[in-house]
């Protein structure tokens, strides 16, 4: 049977879109338990600082996402909070840089072995050959598509 001869319970987009939101579900979820008031943006911006702290503003979204239009938002959201702070860029004024605050960087720190635990438990029974499968399949299809 093709992609194209299947149900539509059966295509692999159908699939993975509706896995998508159901990993997004499982997530806010995961974050309401936290008591944080962390929304599930919130915290991939709060990861991708704690990757590279000091990105330009427009740099923290992600263009796939279409998520552009929420990062001034978000970001002030978290400014609020006292997790990231912006400075001007000394090279281009006009650009904001965001870094994490000490504050941001507990939080995470305090996340860490939480969100651990939950990826285990969400991730863990699958053998680890079919995790780098998964992997493998997931770089394919995003390289082809991007």
């Amino acid at each position: 049977m093709t992609p194209l001869d299947s149900t539509l319970t059966q295509a692999h987009a159908y699939r993975l879109t509706r896995l998508a939101r159901l990993l997004r579900r499982h997530l806010e979820q995961f974050l309401d338990t936290t008591g944080l008031g962390l929304s599930v943006p919130q915290f991939f911006l709060l990861m991708r600082l704690e990757e590279q702290d000091g990105r330009i503003q427009g740099e923290l979204a992600d263009p796939t996402l279409d998520d552009r239009a929420n990062i001034t938002r978000l970001v002030g959201g978290l400014l609020d909070r006292g997790l990231v702070e912006r400075h001007r860029d000394e090279e281009d004024r006009r650009k904001q840089r965001v870094y994490l605050t000490a504050a941001g960087r507990e939080l995470l720190e305090d996340l860490r072995p939480v969100v651990l635990r939950a990826r285990q438990e969400l991730f863990g029974g699958l053998p680890p050959e079919d995790v780098s499968a998964l992997e493998r399949v997931l770089d394919h299809l995003e390289h082809l598509l991007e």
